[in-house]
This record gives C-alpha cells, sequence and structure tokens, in this order.
C-alpha cells in the first residue's frame, strides 16, 4: 500500500517540472541563427540581421504562441488515452450501537478505500479527431507566422539600417560642402578688404554656409535617433559602432507574373492563413460532432477496501450520451463555426490580392528608382561641370557671386539627392524580396 502511494507521488512530482530551456528550443530552432562573436567591427548588414534575429523578444513571443500550440495538439491527442486516478477515501463516524446482523456496524467505524480509476472516452462524434486535425493546423499557422514576423523585422531593421547610412552619407557630403563655403566666405572677406568684392557676395557666401550648417545638425540629429531605434530594434548597442554596407541590390528583374507566382508560394502569412482555413473547416466538423451520441467507460479498481462490499475489487461503467435538447446551443455552436470559416476564406481571397498589390508596387518602385539613379548620375555631373564653370568664371570677373553660389546649391541638391536614391535602391530591392518571401533566405547567413 504505501509502494504504491509512494509511486504516486513520485509521478505527479516528475509531471509538475518543466525543463524551460529544451521548452525555448521547441521555437528557436525554426530561426536561431546560433551566431555567437558579434563584437567584431564594423558591423555589416548580415551582422546587424542576425543580430536582431536571435536576439528580439517578439520573435521569442510569437515562439511561446507556436510552443502552446505544440501542447494544445497533445491536449488533444490526450482525449484518445484513459485517465487514471489514484483517489484515496478515508470515512470516519461516530460509534453506534447495533445488532451484529447490522450492515453499517459491520463495516466498522473507520474504512480506508484505495481505489484506482480510469476512464476512457470510447466514442465522441468524430469530435475528437477534428479537434485533433484542428491543432495540427494551428501548429502550421503559429509556425509561419513566426516566420513571417521575422521577414517582416528584418525588412524593418534593414530599412533603419540604410537610413542611418543615407543621413551619414549625406552628413559627409553636407561637411565637404561646408568646408568649401567656408574657404568662399574667407576669400570674399579678403577680396572685400581688397576692394575687389562687394559686402553683398560675402554676406551671400555666409548665409550659404549657414544653411548647410543647420543641414548638418538636422542630419547629425537625424543620424543619432535613427541609431537608438536601430539599437532597440536590435537588440545591441549601435550607437557608436561603424556600419558598413556591403549588400548588392543586383536583383533580377522577372516578370511580374512571375513574382506573383513566387510570392503564392512562398509568403508565410499565405501559408499561415491557408492553414488558419483548414484549421476553421475542422472546427465545423468539432461542433457538428456535438450532435451525435457519445460513449465513455468508468473502471475502477480497489488496490485495498473496507467499505462494504469488501470482496469486490473492480466495478466498470458504460456510459452513453444522447443530445436530445440542448436549448439551440449546439446549433449556435455550428453556426459559429460555419461564420469563422467563411471568413477565413475572405481573409484568403483579400490576402492574395494584398499580395499582388505589394509585389506590383515593390516592383514599380525598383523599376523606378533605378531609373531615376542613371539620370541623378548625370546631374551630378553635369552641376559638377557647371560650378566649375561658374567658379572660373567668377574668378575672371565673367559671372557674379550669386552665378556661383545657385550652381553650387544645384551640386550640393543632386549630390544629395544621389545619395539618397543609391540607398532607396536597396530598400526597394529588400521590400521586393519581403513581398516574395524570401528575405530571411537570401539574406541571412550565418558568420
Amino acid at each position: 500500500m504505501k509502494r504504491s502511494l509512494l509511486l504516486a507521488l513520485s509521478i505527479i512530482s516528475l509531471g509538475c517540472s518543466v525543463d524551460h530551456v529544451a521548452e525555448e528550443q521547441r521555437y528557436k530552432v525554426l530561426y536561431e541563427s546560433g551566431v555567437k562573436d558579434v563584437s567584431t567591427r564594423p558591423k555589416s548588414l548580415n551582422t546587424i540581421l542576425l543580430l536582431a534575429n536571435d536576439t528580439n523578444e517578439r520573435l521569442a513571443i510569437e515562439g511561446e504562441n507556436y510552443l502552446q500550440s505544440l501542447i494544445a495538439k497533445r491536449r488533444a491527442f490526450a482525449n484518445f488515452l484513459p485517465t487514471i486516478t489514484l483517489a484515496p477515501t478515508y470515512l470516519f463516524r461516530e460509534r453506534i450501537g447495533g445488532g451484529e446482523n447490522d450492515i453499517f456496524q459491520r463495516g466498522g467505524d473507520e474504512q480506508l478505500d484505495v481505489p484506482l480509476s480510469s476512464r476512457m472516452d470510447l466514442f465522441q462524434g468524430w469530435g475528437d479527431v477534428a479537434s485533433l486535425s484542428r491543432a495540427t493546423e494551428t501548429i502550421e499557422q503559429r509556425k509561419q507566422l513566426l516566420l513571417n514576423l521575422r521577414e517582416s523585422l528584418l525588412l524593418d531593421v534593414a530599412q533603419m539600417y540604410y537610413q542611418v547610412l543615407r543621413s551619414e552619407r549625406s552628413l559627409l557630403v553636407l561637411r565637404g560642402s561646408l568646408a568649401l563655403q567656408e574657404e568662399r566666405v574667407r576669400e570674399s572677406r579678403a577680396r572685400l578688404e581688397a576692394g575687389l568684392a562687394r559686402p553683398l557676395d560675402v554676406s551671400q557666401n555666409e548665409a550659404q554656409a549657414s544653411t548647410t550648417r543647420a543641414s548638418i545638425l538636422a542630419a547629425e540629429s537625424d543620424i543619432a535617433r535613427g541609431r537608438e531605434t536601430l539599437s532597440f530594434l536590435v537588440g545591441y548597442p549601435l550607437q557608436k559602432e561603424m556600419l558598413t554596407d556591403e549588400f548588392s541590390s543586383a536583383l533580377e528583374s522577372p516578370s511580374i507574373e512571375e513574382l506573383e507566382r513566387r510570392a503564392k508560394e512562398q509568403r508565410q502569412d499565405l501559408k499561415a492563413v491557408e492553414a488558419a482555413t483548414r484549421a476553421a473547416r475542422e472546427g465545423v466538423n468539432v461542433a457538428v460532432a456535438q450532435y451525435f451520441p457519445s460513449l465513455s467507460l468508468d473502471f475502477d479498481y480497489f488496490l485495498s477496501r473496507e467499505s462494504i462490499p469488501t470482496e469486490r475489487q473492480w466495478s466498470g461503467l458504460l456510459i452513453a450520451n444522447l443530445p436530445v435538447f440542448a436549448a439551440g446551443r449546439i446549433r449556435a455552436d455550428v453556426r459559429d463555426a460555419w461564420s469563422r470559416y467563411r471568413q477565413a476564406l475572405l481573409n484568403h481571397s483579400y490576402l492574395l490580392r494584398q499580395i499582388s498589390q505589394e509585389v506590383r508596387n515593390a516592383h514599380h518602385n525598383l523599376t523606378y528608382t533605378r531609373a531615376r539613379l542613371g539620370e541623378l548620375r548625370t546631374q551630378v555631373a553635369t552641376a559638377g561641370q557647371a560650378f566649375q564653370a561658374a567658379d572660373q568664371s567668377l574668378r575672371v570677373g565673367l559671372a557674379t557671386n550669386l552665378e556661383r553660389l545657385t550652381a553650387q546649391n544645384q551640386l550640393l541638391s543632386a549630390e544629395l539627392q544621389l545619395a539618397g536614391e543609391e540607398y532607396n535602391e536597396k530598400i526597394f530591392s529588400l521590400t521586393l524580396l519581403r513581398t516574395l518571401g524570401e528575405l530571411s533566405s537570401q539574406l541571412l547567413r550565418r558568420e
């Protein structure tokens, strides 16, 4: 008797323990890259993405949802198995007088029963089968949602990464232009003292230099905010890290139809919606199964028995249940299940149209920015030539200071636009990869 109780307590204590590391590994194996050394400098885009992939809490939160779906399937499978419980009962009561043949007196004033009870559902109208199938589809849904969240997170990180690089590139252009402008200010002041320039020329040069300084302050502020945001997304301090750009945006440009086909085959959110639709259909089967009869078996085996009749060691009970009247509850459940299934179908149809729109917009943006890059490079080259010509003409007295300032502003504007558009091309390339569901496979390379 004591051995049985000790065995039962041991089983209970083992069931209460949870290996949290093993539990987390169930979902981390789906996306973690296992990057270890992050101290190398400078930080490339691939390194930044690996850090975000392994440290961002949003992925772990969605991973816990995936783990919970695995647990839910195990719970659904448990409906096919019997349950066994040990339920000792100890009865004590007041001693009373009675005849020798009194049935209650023969049972004694103290009674200890130790039954081992088992219950098993033999038939549930196929509802348990549908519940297991629904749990399986929910696992696939949660898995794809986790992978889709990773795609979105990596795109957010990459966009912020290039926003910082674009601001730093603009800062370099502005500082180079400011150095030239300050030299022009010193030169115009010297010419003014020599009587070769007007006070207006000095004021114009100083105003342009001041405007450039204000732009530099704005760029420095953008860099500081961008690096703070990037550090938050990645989960690693990047305020002072050197960032290097090694990503090549030489992405092939197949037809729109081919891009849409690839997106519909690979998009993780579409796979999640398809799994959710199948799960909703199984939910209809679960609801309809409530109309069917159910059959269950209860079985008790006494390890020790002092209650009457003490000679009986086991007993069984077969229970059938046929719903006759449920006050409309089952019908409401069925209607609700069908509504959720229709809702899932509509969601699937809407997402298909949304994917088509996103692919077309991403392809258009990439095509447009590549065409614009060519024109901007030509604009920078011609603006540079115009500035050199205006500067030389001013030195020989064939142009005014205003003409040179105008040419210099045009050159600075063209250089800033070109710097921004070069990073726009990379951002649009990454966005197109995201719309195809290929961002992780194309960018995450373990270092």
